[in-house]
């Protein structure tokens, strides 16, 4: 072929394409009530139906020639990346390894388009091709076909095939890194929550739970755990928990299971119901049900039996302490402040006091200050005088206040620890004493 009839070939390859593509979306950006400026040449006029279907029959190197063919084009970056997916779309129906090779070449370079997509703005228009035969897409990832663009691929496969058959991702889970596990768990989720795929529940269950821990969490397998419709067993559902003996991934799973199914009870209730039970299945049950509990009535109760059960791992989350501002924000504050004074004073515990007394001591500078008075000697005594000094610079602007409380922290390493924290705020806002 000559020179000249290699030219004509490309710019009619280019013509085409940007008729069948780059025209298309500008008339309906227009009919949207949004006129682009076109950044090519030239402007191309509407192709007719059978010119735009023309496209549909090039071959694999006809691709290539026109993805080579839009370097010489003039576009804007929103025009640019719109007729190359065009292009890639149809290329992937002939050669998807080819048009993949082609969109990794120009993924990096997004041009600020993409910048919280670690994928770029082409390799989503696989997805479609993707989702319809997963093996494919599969066996490109497990060969690593395309160097270390295969890991931004991968991402895309995954989203793909969790909307179009979450069980072949699911049974791949043991196959991937450990940093995709999580993100594959995840779409298996997302994807059975929106009845993706028509897999169930129980299904995705089965094959996460013949993973190892390592590979699936108990909290990971506890996304794929529903009550049975209908009344629930608690027998059963108990006889269960202890059939399971050593296994404490899923003993954690069962019991929160059953925690969810006593959700609403009564504290005292629940004690009574979860006794005979093993000391690690009573503290996720527990858990289970002060986590999701909507009566502030409560949670003080469900609290104390996390204590009892000295769960002290779920005393140190960020749930317990929401919770617990929960019931004081309710007009509770002082009972949550006392119930925190029952604390055993351990090191798990000296943040959660701290949180749950400050709504009490942040509320009201007077009333807060005549409780401290009347607390024992001790640790919790002297951290609540020191969170009141906080609340009273932080939220009152009150250093008299602040200086009152100082004055009566009785371990002197802990003041100093205190006073260097009223000094930080003295030199934030620039207060002088008068």
């Amino acid at each position: 072929m000559s020179r000249k009839s290699h030219a004509v070939l490309v710019a009619s390859h280019l013509l085409v394409l940007s008729a069948g593509g780059f025209i298309a979306w500008q008339s309906a950006d227009r009919d949207a009530g949004g006129p682009e400026t076109v950044g090519t040449k030239e402007k191309a006029a509407r192709p007719s139906a059978t010119v735009h279907r023309a496209a549909k029959a090039w071959t694999g190197s006809e691709y290539a020639r026109a993805w080579k063919a839009l370097r010489e084009g003039i576009y804007t970056t929103r025009e640019r990346v719109r007729i190359q997916r065009d292009l890639l779309a149809r290329w992937a129906e002939v050669d998807l390894a080819a048009a993949i090779e082609a969109a990794l070449g120009e993924a990096w370079d997004s041009d600020g388009m993409a910048e919280s997509d670690p994928s770029g703005p082409l390799l989503d228009v696989f997805s479609e091709v993707l989702a319809s035969n997963p093996q494919q897409g599969w066996d490109m990832i497990r060969g690593r076909q395309f160097g270390v663009g295969t890991g931004m691929l991968r991402r895309v496969w995954m989203e793909a095939v969790g909307r179009s058959d979450p069980l072949f991702l699911a049974n791949r889970v043991a196959e991937l890194s450990w940093r995709d596990r999580p993100v594959a768990i995840g779409i298996c989720h997302a994807a059975v929550q929106a009845g993706a795929g028509g897999v169930t529940e129980g299904e995705l269950f089965g094959v996460f739970s013949e993973l190892p821990p390592e590979m699936v969490s108990a909290e990971q397998l506890m996304e794929f755990t529903s009550l049975p419709a209908g009344e629930v067993d608690l027998t059963t559902m108990k006889q269960e928990v202890v059939r399971l003996g050593d296994d404490d991934r899923m003993v954690r799973v069962k019991a929160n299971l059953l925690g969810r199914a006593l959700a609403g009870n009564p504290a005292e209730a629940i004690a009574g119901e979860i006794e005979d039970l093993p000391q690690a299945a009573r503290e996720e049950i527990v858990w289970a049900v002060f986590r999701d509990s909507d009566k502030p009535e409560n949670v003080l109760g469900l609290a104390d039996l996390l204590v009892d059960e000295e769960a002290w791992g779920k005393l140190e989350q960020r749930e317990t302490v929401q919770q617990l501002q929960k019931v004081a924000r309710t007009g509770a504050a002082r009972e949550v402040a006392e119930w925190a004074m029952t604390l055993p004073v351990r090191k798990e515990t000296m943040d959660l006091f701290q949180h749950a007394v400050e709504p009490f001591l942040a509320g009201n500078l007077e009333a807060s200050g005549r409780w401290l008075n009347e607390l024992p000697d001790g640790v919790w005594r002297d951290l609540a005088y020191a969170g009141f000094s906080q609340a009273a610079l932080d939220v009152h602007n009150n250093s008299r206040a602040s200086r009152w409380a100082l004055n009566r922290i009785g371990d002197q390493d802990f003041k100093s620890e205190a006073e260097d924290w009223r000094s930080q705020w003295e030199k934030r806002t620039g207060w002088t004493k008068k």
